[in-house]
Formats: structure tokens, sequence, C-alpha cells
């Protein structure tokens, strides 16, 4: 019996980055599936996991952790090897402020507007809004432009080894790579594309690919 329980959504692009760092470090869990297309992240059982009603939601050592970035440092600080959390300061900074670019700009933009048109609501039986998926294309195009910045001149979004926010991006990326707006992205973006090529490639992401 594992120590750790991870109760999520296979769907989630966050549960998907929090089981990849599980299979990077070489740690088993145990997994309890929370349809989210039913309702159960709304059971009172679950929001006492969770208070906003999310996943994941990690249950160790009788504590309850929520919210991915806290999750990802606690397996970090528990389990340092292999590391995907620079020990650089500057590195670390560099980490975080891409932590909180992908989690306040690009997955609104990207998983909230564009793949949410594109895919999800096809997927749910429920209207496309159009104007919604073409109204975010700019604002995407920016985010694509500040990567291919980085993903031009080094393999990873911090320098050296891939680290967590790497984890927490391809997962959104996946879902982008399943629309015609996001394949022409990468097609456009060369430094962008080389790095999903090598994310969609380790062992931890294809292991971890959605099973709806």
């Amino acid at each position: 019996m594992s120590d750790f329980t991870l109760y999520g959504f296979d769907g989630s692009t966050y549960v998907r980055t929090v089981r990849m760092l599980f299979i990077e470090k070489g740690v088993p869990y145990e997994r309890v599936a929370i349809d989210i297309l039913k309702g159960e992240h709304l059971t009172p059982e679950h929001l006492r996991r969770h208070p906003f009603g999310k996943v994941p939601a990690l249950e160790t050592g009788g504590r309850i952790l929520y919210e991915t970035d806290a999750i990802a440092e606690f397996l970090e600080g528990h389990f340092p090897a292999p590391a995907f959390f620079p020990r650089n300061l500057d590195d670390r900074v560099d980490m975080r402020q891409w932590a909180a670019v992908i989690n306040n700009y690009i997955y609104p933009s990207m998983i909230g507007k564009l793949v949410w048109q594109r895919i999800i609501n096809p997927f749910l039986g429920r209207p496309v809004d159009d104007a919604v998926a073409e109204q975010a294309l700019p604002e995407i195009r920016h985010q694509f432009e500040l990567l291919e910045k980085v993903l031009s001149m080094r393999p990873h979004l911090v320098a050296g080894p891939a680290s967590y926010v790497d984890l927490l991006l391809a997962p959104i990326m996946a879902y982008m790579a399943m629309t015609e707006e996001g394949q022409q992205l990468l097609s456009e973006f060369p430094g962008v594309n080389t790095w999903w090529e090598k994310m969609s490639r380790l062992d931890s992401f294809q292991r971890t690919a959605p099973q709806l």
C-alpha cells in the first residue's frame, strides 16, 4: 500500500503534471478517480479534500494537500532526486515566474478558452462558441512568442534539465496540439515545437495519457 493517494481526473492537465512527477521520481502512489463530469468534485467528501472543488488533491500521512504547485514542492522536498526544482536561486525564481505565467495566463487562455471550445464542448455535446476561441488567439500567440523567446535559446523553460514548469506546461500543450490553431502555432514557433516533441516522448508523459 502506498503512502500517497492522489485524487483526480484523468483529463486534468494539473493531475497529469503530478502523476508525471511521481513517475519521474520513482515514487509509488495510489489513484482515486474523481469524475468531474459527474460532479464528484463537488461532493462534500471531496470538498473536504479541496475546499474549492478542484483536482488534484493528495492525501499522505493523515494530511491532505491541494493545489499543484504546493503538491509539487512537497514531493520535491521529500524526494529531491531527480531534481525538478532548481537549486540555483536565479533559476528557481525563473521557474516560479513561469509557474505563475502558466497558471494565471497560459492555462486560462489555451485551456479555458481555445481548448474548451474546440475540444471539450464538442466532447460534451455542448454548443461551440467560435467567437471565444477566436478572441483568445491574440493572447495565445503572445504567449507562444514569450515561450519561443526562451525555447529558441535553450531546451527547457529554465536553464538546465527539465524542471517542474516543463511538466506543468506539457499537458496543456498536448491539448493545444489537438486543435488546428495549436498545430498552426507550433509550426510557426520552432523552438516551442522542438520542446513539445521532446516532452511528448517522455515515458512519464506517455504513461499518463488521459483515459476518458
